[in-house]
């Protein structure tokens, strides 16, 4: 058997991370860092009336990206997108009211670009985007995240945080150290000329940032800054996702961006309640589909 590319193995482990980071945080959505127990963490305690080791719209929209890349061959097809929202937004856990209004939009007007939307429902779906492509690929990268970002959130700061995001993917990826990952999500705030709007990306990065203390927000920046303070402070995925529910408020978000962010950086991390998670059904061929798409940009950019 011909061994597998270790980034292939990096990008599964990505896609695993995110998901097990989502079910570690859906128990405790929307929770202060005070009424979240550390100790019942590791349990998957259960949620109303979703299954133990669930996840959420935070999965199902990055699964939902993953498998529009592959389609249309990594060019990424916004209509296609927004069919595959509208058709799974019914069933889907925990999908915000941006993102609902935009998918409502769509189905009335035909239309494939909101027109507003700060929150982080792009951010946290856009790191199949990273992982496609390599570090260098920065142009191509900010052309996939502004297509099929603007589906649902056109406001610049969600775009810029969803740039930082798909970036550190990129460089995780790769196997860069843990402060290239933050040096690139500063670079592409910068980038994005959205001025102090960047601000908390930039404090997280450079150790200053505070998280809120009644959790992190909805707010796009916001779960950028709070991925890059986790990212710079962690190496281990699993300790960092953990870290990410105790910050409380959108618990699962976070955590889910950060174990695929760090996941990402390694083939197989140890996530001890990785076995009781309800992983995407068709992972292995995610994850294959991907580093094809990886390997072609790669391939295109050698000389």
């Amino acid at each position: 058997m011909t061994p597998r590319h270790p980034e292939h193995d990096r990008i599964r482990a990505g896609l695993t991370a995110f998901a097990c980071g989502d079910a570690l945080g859906v128990p405790w959505e929307g929770r202060s860092p005070a009424e979240i127990d550390p100790a019942a963490l590791d349990g998957l305690p259960h949620r109303r009336s979703w299954p133990p080791g669930a996840t959420s719209d935070d999965t199902e929209q990055l699964v939902l990206v993953a498998e529009n890349l592959i389609a249309s061959g990594g060019t990424g097809d916004p209509r296609a997108f927004l069919d595959a929202l509208a058709a799974a937004l019914p069933a889907m856990r925990g999908a915000g009211p941006t993102t609902r209004a935009a998918v409502d939009r769509f189905v009335r007007t035909g239309a494939v670009q909101a027109d507003g939307g700060c929150t982080n429902g792009a951010v946290m779906r856009v790191l199949p985007i990273g992982w496609i492509t390599p570090p260098d690929a920065a142009g191509r990268r900010r052309a996939l995240v502004a297509a099929l970002t603007r589906t649902t959130h056109a406001a610049p700061a969600a775009l810029a945080a969803a740039n930082a995001v798909a970036a550190m993917g990129a460089h995780a990826v790769a196997g860069r150290a843990g402060e290239d990952l933050v040096a690139a999500a500063v670079e592409e705030v910068d980038t994005a000329g959205v001025g102090p709007a960047g601000d908390p990306v930039r404090l997280a990065a450079a150790g200053g940032w505070e998280p809120p203390a009644g959790g992190v927000g909805l707010d796009a920046m916001e779960t950028a800054a709070a991925v890059v303070h986790l990212v710079r402070l962690h190496e281990d995925p699993a300790r960092a996702m953990r870290h990410a529910v105790l910050l409380g408020g959108d618990t699962d978000t976070v955590a889910a961006i950060t174990g695929g962010v760090l996941g990402g950086r390694r083939a197989g991390p140890r996530i001890p309640w990785a076995d009781r998670v309800a992983l995407p059904a068709a992972l292995d061929a995610l994850a294959a589909g991907l580093w094809e798409l990886r390997r072609r940009s790669s391939a295109s950019a050698t000389p």
